[in-house]
């Protein structure tokens, strides 16, 4: 997995806000730090927090887990 410094960053917030809260593995085992020059060479990222993954359609069960992604710029969204 390629992270951009920024995604780093937002990774390493998530972990600290979430290990406590989430069974789901949140830091990868293996990355590399893409350089800032090469931000294109970057992976879009996501990890699920919280309960069980929802298996179903929108709207999901109260208490399930969510899937935040993170952009090559550090920006999170659910």
């Amino acid at each position: 997995m390629r992270l951009t410094q920024a995604q780093m960053y937002a990774l390493y917030k998530v972990y600290l806000e979430w290990q406590g809260k989430t069974p789901h593995a949140i830091m990868p085992s293996e990355f590399e730090i893409v350089p800032d020059d090469e931000y294109r060479d970057g992976d879009y990222i996501g990890a699920w927090v919280g309960g069980e993954i929802p298996r179903g359609n929108y709207p999901f069960p109260p208490g399930s887990a969510m899937y935040l992604g993170i952009e090559k710029d550090g920006y999170t969204h659910s």
